[in-house]
């Protein structure tokens, strides 16, 4: 990988870099103060889970009784929604070792990414309790601080790979992360400098004979359905599953296309949409 220079001083630059990559982003109450100082320089992100499925921003950003918060610099929701929490240090990595990290010190080297999930148990599949939604903002935050930072996807590492052996700690649970590093690095590819927002692979093999419009029905618009309700709740969470491609439907599919980015908006479901959504194939 080659030589890029650290950066210094604490990331107000979040918003801006998550919005960038099509994200759509909270910002708590005085995250830009929030910190325990500033970073020495920042040298990748660590991904971490809340060990609960409600783990709320707040909770990261006000800490607990045994431990002040922040406690990372942004927050996932299982629904896929991310909230800039802090600017400055966080506590999040505790004592561990990594080869590029100095020992001891990823708090002050390392963007931390707490998402509210059990994490299941050490041994659990990969995604096993991860909501679409909330996995995918997760590849997209990593991608989106890994390209400001001018790093690949190996600049991407779980807490239980710095601080396992030192702790015991096994997050994210449900999380491959050579699998993850994988996604983002698919993510990470696309050179959103030389286009307005980054357009994902179509698999044209898997999806080019999809073409779902207003007026379409069957079995795999009710898919479409499913999937826009699951796992985009925050937008198409009331849509009904009948099958019938109607207003609604195209109203969430539109919407879906506007914030993924790179996308037409033309509430079609074409080859690109649905290799963008995943959408599973019935």
């Amino acid at each position: 990988m080659p030589q890029v220079r650290p950066q210094t001083g604490n990331p107000t630059w979040l918003p801006e870099a998550l919005r960038a990559e099509g994200l759509d982003v909270t910002e708590f109450p005085g995250w830009r103060q929030r910190g325990h100082g500033t970073f020495k320089d920042i040298r990748g992100v660590m991904v971490h889970h809340t060990g609960s499925d409600r783990a709320s921003a707040a909770s990261i950003a006000e800490g607990r009784p045994d431990l002040a918060g922040p406690l990372s610099q942004v927050h996932i929701a299982r629904d896929g929604t991310v909230t800039v929490v802090a600017a400055g240090v966080a506590w999040h990595a505790g004592v561990g070792m990594y080869p590029w990290v100095p020992a001891n010190m990823g708090n002050w080297h390392l963007i931390g990414i707490e998402c509210a999930n059990s994490g299941t148990s050490p041994s659990a599949p990969h995604r096993r309790n991860w909501p679409d939604a909330q996995y995918f903002a997760l590849v997209r935050c990593c991608a989106a601080i890994n390209r400001r930072l001018g790093h690949n996807a190996a600049r991407t590492i779980g807490h239980k790979e710095y601080a396992g052996r030192a702790q015991g700690k096994w997050d994210p649970g449900g999380i491959d992360m050579d699998l993850l590093r994988r996604d983002i690095a698919e993510q990470r590819s696309a050179d959103i400098g030389a286009v307005p927002t980054p357009r994902p692979p179509v698999p044209v093999g898997e999806y080019a004979d999809i073409l779902l419009y207003r007026g379409s029905r069957g079995t795999q618009v009710a898919e479409l359905q499913r999937r826009l309700k699951a796992a985009y709740a925050a937008y198409a969470g009331d849509l009904v599953v009948d099958g019938v491609f109607g207003v609604e439907t195209e109203r969430a599919v539109r919407e879906f296309q506007r914030r993924f980015g790179g996308l037409k908006v033309d509430g079609i479901v074409g080859p690109a949409t649905a290799a963008a959504m995943r959408l599973k194939l019935v």
